[in-house]
């Protein structure tokens, strides 16, 4: 999708749609980063989804994950009456905002969001943009499956990621599981040699954490390019589903990354 004004363009990704692969639809999706908040360059970032009813009949919820552990919901946010339907909302934490009944303020937020049907047999497929006026990032909501999520039998690595003065690189971590796992993460250049220094973080059962990596290894005043991220877990028995953004610093223009399997 590209804006017409801008040229900014926003990537989408096929997904199977017959059951038993890695990314077909399901009845539990992930999605990592969720964001309402203003931009430290201006704007404001909110996040809009759509969700695709596959099977027909789903009545899909949805729970966020703010950090720490902490959760709100599950709140239900649609229900279709046949397959194929979609619902899209514009701006999915004001949405969740909405059907809280609680006091919590949504509004500069971030955090991960799980949507979820009434059962195996319901399957959907969730996608999201995040935005702030004309730019926008866009990416997938993910299964729970070992292609999306580091555990300490399986690395994870996230490519392409650039720190300087016209760029930044920030990161989103989830662990959808109820058990906790420290995570070592480290950066490499092109030559494949390490960036800044080896740095490690714990994440509690549903814990979201956000953070810049350059600068949680202690490399941001410096200028690189051509990096890429090893997430590599080191203890616990928990599992961490990543998402990567570079952003330019003017314009707040953002392009996403994924995780891949390391090895």
């Amino acid at each position: 999708m590209i804006t017409y004004l801008s040229n900014d363009p926003a990537a989408h990704l096929a997904f199977q749609v017959p059951p038993g692969y890695d990314n077909s639809p399901g009845n539990y999706k992930i999605l990592p980063e969720a964001i309402w908040a203003y931009a430290t360059g201006g704007g404001t970032w909110i996040t809009d989804i759509q969700v695709t009813d596959v099977t027909g009949g789903s009545v899909v919820t949805v729970t966020f994950n703010y950090g720490g552990g902490n959760r709100i919901g599950p709140f239900t946010l649609w229900t279709s009456t046949g397959s194929n339907q979609s619902a899209k909302f514009s701006n999915i934490l004001s949405t969740i905002a909405g059907l809280d009944p609680g006091t919590f303020t949504y509004f500069g937020n971030v955090g991960a969001i799980e949507f979820s049907t009434q059962d195996a047999s319901h399957l959907i497929h969730v996608s999201a943009r995040t935005m702030n006026g004309n730019n926008s990032k866009s990416f997938p909501g993910l299964s729970d499956v070992d292609a999306n999520t580091a555990t300490t039998s399986r690395q994870m690595m996230i490519q392409n990621l650039t720190s300087n003065a016209i760029y930044r690189t920030s990161m989103g971590c989830f662990n959808p599981s109820g058990s906790p796992v420290t995570v070592e993460f480290s950066l490499f250049n092109g030559n494949g040699s390490l960036v800044g220094l080896p740095f490690s973080k714990t994440f509690l059962a549903y814990d979201f954490q956000a953070f810049y990596p350059f600068a949680e290894a202690g490399a941001s005043r410096g200028s690189y390019d051509n990096v890429f991220l090893l997430i590599n877990p080191t203890s616990g028995t928990g599992r961490l589903m990543f998402f990567g953004a570079t952003a330019n610093n003017l314009s707040n223009d953002p392009a996403a990354h994924l995780a891949v399997r390391y090895q």
